[in-house]
């Protein structure tokens, strides 16, 4: 299994995803996690991943998961036809990141083809967040929760995630900005007897077979 998770972006290891993935560049980006937000803002985003992608070497395709909702074959098929490296989810709301993986079936598709060794999971943010078993350590008291995704999706968000990790990552965790959050999460995960692997902004983690480790800086 390959991993490549960061708090933000590429981190400062685009190298080494770059090594991780080999001669396969092409990258799908799921673009689900910033569904919540208004279009104009997501789509000026999203330009600004896709050209830090092509910058860092890689062939960048986007992918809206809402458009494959209870059609996993298909969408098995579009991923078949592409043949990406890696698979690489924006950061946003973690829990519309989750149901959209589940009802477009890119869960199970990411669990074979993990154990096929045939692509990177990459992420950042939400997407790293939902590499954890669950997403219950990361719910807070506001209204980005999992009922949110009902008014949008039909369905609320499971909790149950990935699980290709047994910790959870606590992303951004030395900014400023989210001080107050690091600290709900590092309660919650306690409380729920996990284990919490704070990143910088500039950090990623890195699973490659049997071997995980933290890059810093």
């Amino acid at each position: 299994m390959r991993l490549f998770l960061a708090s933000s972006e590429l981190g400062n290891h685009a190298n080494r995803l770059r090594r991780l993935v080999g001669s396969n560049r092409r990258v799908l980006v799921v673009r689900n996690a910033r569904d919540y937000r208004k279009e104009d803002y997501a789509a000026n985003v999203l330009g600004d991943k896709m050209a830090l992608f092509a910058q860092a070497g890689f062939d960048p395709q986007v992918l809206d998961l809402k458009l494959f909702f209870g059609r996993p074959e298909e969408l098995e098929g579009y991923l078949e036809q592409y043949d990406p490296g890696t698979i690489y989810c924006l950061g946003g709301n973690p829990f519309y990141l989750n149901a959209a993986m589940r009802m477009s079936g890119l869960d199970k598709i990411i669990h074979r083809a993990l154990f096929n060794d045939a692509i990177v999971y990459a992420g950042e943010s939400a997407g790293t967040m939902v590499a954890a078993k669950n997403l219950a350590p990361y719910i807070r008291g506001e209204d980005r929760m999992p009922e949110v995704t009902k008014e949008l999706y039909g369905k609320k968000a499971p909790l149950d995630a990935l699980g290709l990790i047994d910790f959870y990552p606590v992303c951004h965790a030395y900014r400023e900005d989210h001080a107050e959050k690091t600290d709900i999460y590092r309660r919650n995960i306690a409380n729920y007897g996990g284990k919490a692997v704070l990143l910088d902004d500039s950090d990623v983690i890195i699973v490659d077979g049997r071997k995980s480790e933290v890059l810093r800086g």
